[in-house]
């Protein structure tokens, strides 16, 4: 680059160094996140994950009314399908035993959602933040 072309470049203003680094400190917040969450989800793919408020809600209701059976029971295919692949063809394990242990793992990723609700917090604040020194200040 010539002296004179070096001489026109504009700096970046105030405000554009203080979106850059408000949106740094957001993808190292998002970062932060995703590897405390990860463990949590680490060993179920994606397309499992994706059926999970299915899975949660089928078991709710078929627990409610395994515990008073009135009326019709619900309907639970995606739990009756996970059950036929997890029993095989003599396995003994019941839709009862499945929809437990299914809510034990929603009340475990529902309780981990307290990390959804600090990145949430951290990038409200780094957001409203005025100054670089604010932003640095912010930290997972």
């Amino acid at each position: 680059m010539s002296e004179a072309a070096q001489f026109w470049e504009l700096k970046p203003t105030a405000a554009e160094i203080l979106n850059d680094v408000k949106a740094r400190k957001i993808q190292e917040i998002n970062a932060a996140y995703v590897a405390t969450i990860t463990p949590l989800v680490k060993e179920y793919p994606e397309i499992e994950q994706a059926t999970w408020l299915a899975q949660e809600s089928e078991a709710r209701a078929y627990l409610a009314w395994h515990d008073n059976h009135q009326g019709g029971a619900p309907a639970t295919p995606v739990l009756d399908n996970i059950l036929l692949g997890r029993n095989g063809e003599d396995g003994t394990e019941t839709l009862r035993d499945l929809s437990l242990a299914v809510l034990e793992n929603a009340d475990v990723f529902t309780q981990a959602q307290q990390l959804t609700g600090k990145r949430q917090r951290l990038v409200k604040a780094v957001r409203a933040a005025e100054a670089v020194e604010e932003i640095e200040l912010i930290s997972w």
